[in-house]
């Protein structure tokens, strides 16, 4: 189907016209990068700002008029008394209520049989004797430890040589004088505010009229006295419990035979002396110049210095 005439008719002008448009961003890309060589030219200082004119003053306000008076409120009427009330009449009196009959007495409990008592228990043999133990046999002496032998003392560590002296730093030039700032110009002040005028004063609000006082309520009649209850009858007494025999006595247990004394133990014998080892001499130095402020110098036996610290590897200057 695009190998037809008509096709490629159509397909040759889209073709040019892309590679005329890819040419045409080419040569502006190229020449935008030729232009970034080719340096601005430098920017204007801004201007001073001139001095700020006075603010002008406000005007004056004018005065706000006063309210009228507001016209006080009119007298409440007087409010009519409450009628009495009428008297509530009193309870009628109760009827008195009859006494309970007495109840009858509860008879007693009957006598307990007595109780016989236990038959003897017999007597337990005692235990028989245990035998003699025989005694542990002696342990053997241990032998005492061979005497241990001298070390030798350790030989003299040789000297370590001093590190040279370190060039002292220069010192930094003086940096320059910061120059003052212009004075700032002075501000106005802003002008007075007008005086507001004051509230008219408040009319006084009238009193209430008072409130009749309630009557007085009418007084509650006693009650009648209410009959004591009759005595309740007495609880007949338990017979007494029957004595409990008592236990025979137990027999004593035999007494255990003496466990026999342990032997004595052989003494250990003393360990020997450990030899004295050799006192160090450690202390620490000053720092040395040309070093970081954590490095450090220590003595060790000999009299020898070590650095210890960052700038221990450091190369003398």
């Amino acid at each position: 189907m695009t190998k037809s005439p008509r096709w490629r008719s159509v397909l040759a002008p889209a073709v040019m016209a892309a590679a005329l448009g890819a040419a045409a961003l080419s040569s502006a890309g190229t020449a935008y990068a030729q232009d970034l060589t080719t340096p601005n030219p430098p920017s204007p200082a801004p201007p001073a700002h001139p001095e700020h004119p006075g603010k002008p003053g406000y005007p004056a306000q004018p005065g706000k008029p006063a309210y009228p008076e507001k016209p006080g409120h009119p007298a409440q009427p007087v409010k009519p008394a409450y009628p009495a009330q009428p008297v509530k009449p009193g309870h009628p009196a109760q009827p008195v209520k009859p006494a309970y009959p007495a109840q009858p007495v509860k008879p007693g409990y009957p006598a307990q049989p007595v109780k016989p008592g236990y038959p003897a228990q017999p007597v337990k043999p005692g235990y028989p004797a245990h035998p003699v133990k025989p005694g542990y046999p002696a342990q053997p002496v241990k032998p005492g430890y061979p005497a241990q032998p001298v070390k030798p003392a350790y030989p003299a560590q040789p000297a370590k040589p001093a590190y040279p002296q370190q060039p002292v730093k220069p010192a930094y030039p003086a940096q320059p004088v910061k120059p003052a700032y212009p004075a700032q110009p002075v501000k106005p002040a802003y002008p007075a505010q007008p005086v507001k005028p004051a509230y008219p004063a408040q009319p006084v609000k009238p009193a209430s009229p008072e409130k009749p006082a309630y009557p007085a309520q009418p007084v509650k009649p006693a009650s009648p006295e209410k009959p004591a209850y009759p005595a309740q009858p007495v609880k007949p007494a338990y017979p007494e419990q029957p004595v409990k025999p008592a236990s025979p006595e137990k027999p004593a247990y035999p007494e255990h035979p003496t466990k026999p004394a342990s032997p004595e133990q052989p003494v250990k014998p003393a360990y020997p002396e450990h030899p004295t080892k050799p006192a160090a001499e450690y202390g620490r130095l000053a720092p040395l110049a040309n070093t970081c402020e954590n490095d450090e110098e220590w003595l060790i036996p000999g009299g020898a210095a070590v650095r210890r610290g960052v700038g221990a590897a450091r190369s003398p200057a």
